[in-house]
């Protein structure tokens, strides 16, 4: 039923619409260079095409489109209709494959960081591309003297694994593969966010949200804080963090084919982020982020739980040198007894850009 709802949606905006303009159309595309011990590596994550443009006056559509440098399909990473103005009581909806507004990270897309790597806590829990599911949300501002808005979404799926990556392995068992096209049609899970944005002063402000989640034997419980300084265009001190609580039901993933792939994954209890971003001019930045982990191995012996915790952290460091149109960004971080160097050169085509000033 909601996928009804969401294609009739689609369909309404887009035969109703009645803009002539022609959409914005942007290629995005990188090279990494990754140093380990005496080996240099070279990698790429593909390309990802966006299209954007307003179907009215009162809605906009996003579509993003990836292609790995693999084997695997083209995929599609978002296609969402936005209404942003003419609903009663100045509610907004999004409605299509989307990323949910579930704290702060699981939105941006990885070319809007400001460091090469996302935190591998989060990617542990949301999936190495994060979580976007197809279903609706809605959003409303609150009458209160800060900017505030609640966001409530329903979604086909919860959150996981990157699903290309395990293609592959179900075209290899017939019985995986029923198995995953019947999760699809799952009951349906919930989420939701309350942010409050605060100007501090006049280039300093704050915010702070608290997100939720529930669905498919798990629930999620979710603090985050940003705080941006910005005197100027061109520098900028940013602070940004999330911590997340994940619940599940331990005896329901027993029998998931998925965790298999993703021990780990069943295992994570807390996890959270922080990174510090400063640009001191127009083309450079630097900064730091750390993430952790904690989750229960299962000792057998002493038929008990015993926590452990994993910790990461790297230096950053940013070069525009064409303002928005491309960007080099560096990697140091320790790698057991060694040092890891890492590289990335994002370059972009169109009026999407692979970062924000």
């Amino acid at each position: 039923m909601d996928k009804q709802i969401v294609g009739g949606l689609l369909l309404t905006a887009f035969l109703f619409g009645q803009t002539t303009i022609n959409p914005d159309f942007s290629v995005i595309g990188d090279l990494i260079i990754d140093q380990s011990e005496d080996e240099i590596g070279l990698s790429s994550a593909g390309i990802e095409m966006v299209i954007q443009g307003y179907v009215n006056p009162f809605a906009r559509a996003d579509v993003y489109i990836h292609k790995h440098n693999d084997e695997s399909a083209l995929e599609l990473e978002e296609a969402v209709i936005t209404i942003e103005r003419g609903l009663p009581l100045g509610l907004g909806l999004r409605a299509g494959k989307f990323r949910p507004d579930i704290g702060k990270i699981n939105k941006d897309h990885a070319h809007l960081f400001p460091f090469i790597q996302a935190p591998k806590s989060m990617a542990n829990i949301l999936g190495e591309e994060f979580w976007s599911p197809t279903g609706l949300e809605g959003s409303i501002l609150l009458p209160l003297p800060w900017y505030t808005k609640l966001s409530i979404g329903y979604f086909d799926e919860g959150f996981g694994g990157h699903k290309h990556m395990l293609n592959d392995k179900s075209n290899e068992d017939d019985d995986y593969q029923g198995k995953d096209e019947e999760e699809g049609l799952s009951n349906g899970v919930l989420s939701g966010r309350w942010s409050h944005f605060i100007d501090l002063n006049d280039v300093t402000h704050l915010e702070v949200g608290a997100s939720g989640y529930s669905g498919d034997e798990k629930s999620l419980l979710g603090a985050d804080l940003k705080f941006k300084w910005r005197p100027d265009k061109y520098r900028s001190l940013t602070i940004q963090g999330e911590v997340f609580q994940l619940n599940e039901n331990r005896e329901a993933h027993e029998n998931d084919l998925n965790s298999q792939y993703d021990e780990e994954n069943d295992k994570v209890k807390i996890i959270g982020y922080t990174f510090i971003n400063y640009q001191f001019n127009k083309a450079w930045n630097m900064g730091l982020i750390g993430d952790f982990s904690t989750f229960d191995i299962s000792d057998d012996e002493e038929d008990k739980y015993v926590d452990k915790s994993n910790y990461n952290f790297a230096l950053f460091f940013g070069y525009s040198p064409v303002e928005e149109s491309s960007v080099l960004r560096i990697r140091i971080a320790p790698d057991g007894d060694d040092i890891n160097l890492m590289a990335q050169l994002i370059w972009s085509l169109g009026p999407h850009k692979p970062h924000r000033y």
